[in-house]
């Protein structure tokens, strides 16, 4: 695995993982729509600054933002009106839930293999992915939990959505408009604009209710979780899945619970029981089985050899 493919898959792990920390901060002064609202217009309004300092511009075709539209509608807005619709998707199990959350993955292959797109899922990815799953099941032993019950079939289906925006975000820059396919830095910053309005829509369920406060330590809260969480280490998630595919990409939800559970033990005082630690390993396991790099046959070696000469290059293939 290459230094810098490394580097976003970490920084992706950190921020997602200790975002729990970071919303307790914001809570205690916004409630949930306001949240939801001002962290979002922070990171677009951050991820606009980054992109006019890049000379980069936002698309222009009414196709593409159409797609960019649907993936955040998947990724953000479907998951909060499926909650709003059902009564007790709110109260659901939190170890269900953290499991569903875990499950985006599993989907991201499922969802492949109903396009029957197992080509795009190479076995040993695929393998890693079953055992990370594992390890997030030991992880929170969500044995209890009411998984016949509408929280859990709204988490499934919040999953699934979540999974499929990320297989349209792999299509979305692998595609070109003018010639350029669309970078990372676009898709984020296109997002986080959308998410804005999905926000500002969300606001008069229960933004105007209370008066929102603002103190040193929310707004340096709520900058992490803007410029960072939603801006920046989202573009390398983007970038992660332009690289590695969703599939390998998707991984990195694995990680974001071993990241909580060790920012609880080190900022909570949680004390780790043999059941969490093993489901740690087991997760962590799974992640190092996804990662590890693919051989290439002789035959593929052979082809990329013959591409890399003058005499292979098309005209299309030296844009």
């Amino acid at each position: 695995m290459r230094f810098d493919s490394a580097a976003r898959f970490a920084a992706v792990a950190l921020m997602w993982g200790s975002s729990y920390f970071w919303i307790k901060i914001v809570f205690g002064g916004l409630n949930s729509a306001q949240f939801s609202f001002f962290r979002i217009l922070v990171g677009a309004v951050a991820m606009l600054g980054i992109l006019a300092l890049g000379r980069e511009r936002l698309p222009r075709g009414a196709g593409v933002w159409a797609r960019l539209v649907l993936i955040a509608f998947l990724a953000n807005a479907l998951p909060v009106l499926l909650v709003e619709l059902v009564d007790d998707a709110v109260g659901a199990d939190a170890d269900m839930v953290s499991v569903f959350n875990a499950s985006v993955p599993l989907c991201v292959v499922l969802l492949c293999l109903a396009a029957r797109r197992a080509d795009r899922v190479p076995a040993r990815v695929a393998a890693g992915l079953v055992v990370g799953f594992a390890g997030v099941l030991v992880l929170y032993a969500p044995w209890g939990a009411e998984w016949l019950s509408a929280g859990a079939a709204v988490n499934a289906a919040a999953a699934i959505a979540y999974g499929w925006s990320m297989l349209l975000m792999e299509k979305l820059m692998g595609a070109e408009e003018g010639g350029r396919a669309m970078t990372p830095l676009v898709l984020a910053t296109t997002q986080a604009v959308i998410g804005v309005g999905w926000a500002g829509i969300n606001m008069p369920n229960g933004g105007f209710d209370s008066t929102p406060h603002f103190s040193a330590s929310i707004i340096g809260a709520l900058l992490v979780l803007g410029v960072l969480n939603t801006g920046l280490v989202y573009m390398c998630f983007a970038w992660l899945i332009r690289e590695e595919g969703a599939a390998k990409a998707s991984g990195v939800l694995y990680a974001v619970p071993v990241v909580l559970t060790l920012g609880m033990v080190l900022l909570e005082d949680h004390v780790l029981g043999t059941r969490e630690i093993l489901g740690m390993a087991v997760i962590v396991a799974g992640l190092i089985l996804t990662r590890l790099p693919q051989r290439t046959a002789p035959a593929d070696r052979t082809r990329s050899a013959d591409r890399a000469t003058p005499a292979a290059k098309s005209p299309a293939a030296v844009r």
